[in-house]
């Protein structure tokens, strides 16, 4: 499990400034690539693709640069460079997977599909335990948010309104 989250952040540590974010992403946001397999969030493409190539496409053209910095205008690094603005926490993912943090933005709404919604009966104790880690990051704020009554049940299997009921009867 925290190979899957040192990936992760090694392979994009702008997005990720610690464990919780990453975590959030592999288990609650919905689309992020991930699947139950064997009892374990596996990555379903593991291209070994990183944010590099996203960086080097906002990388301002010299002409544009020139024109700014003639102006005074400020260019930050990444768009002089092309380069990761977290560059330097790459070679540190193995710590960084092991430290957690504030989410530090919102939770991505509860809905059907999310893996923190479907974990599996054979889900592996540390990915069991990393479930719960997160869940109790994203339950007070869905809670606080209102997401966990109403109007998102309704998107909801039977399994997970009975997982966000249980919640919502926790608080």
């Amino acid at each position: 499990m925290d190979e899957t989250v040192r990936d992760l952040i090694a392979a994009s540590p702008c997005g990720f400034e610690n464990r919780t974010q990453a975590l959030h992403q592999i288990l609650v946001v919905l689309g992020a690539g991930y699947e139950w397999r064997d009892g374990q969030a596996v990555d379903r493409f593991n291209d070994g693709a990183d944010c590099t190539r996203r960086h080097e496409r906002f990388r301002f053209s010299t002409d544009l640069i020139e024109e700014l910095l003639a102006d005074g205008v400020d260019v930050p690094e990444p768009f002089l460079t092309g380069k990761c603005p977290a560059e330097d926490q790459r070679e540190r993912a193995a710590e960084v997977a092991l430290t957690a943090g504030p989410l530090g933005r919102d939770p991505y709404p509860p809905t059907s599909g999310l893996l923190l919604l479907t974990v599996p009966e054979n889900v592996t104790p540390d990915w069991a335990a990393a479930a719960a880690e997160i869940r109790a990051v994203v339950r007070p704020l869905w809670h606080d948010q209102g997401l966990l009554t109403g109007e998102r049940e309704a998107d909801l299997t039977v399994r997970q309104r009975q997982f966000v009921s249980e919640e919502h009867h926790k608080h």
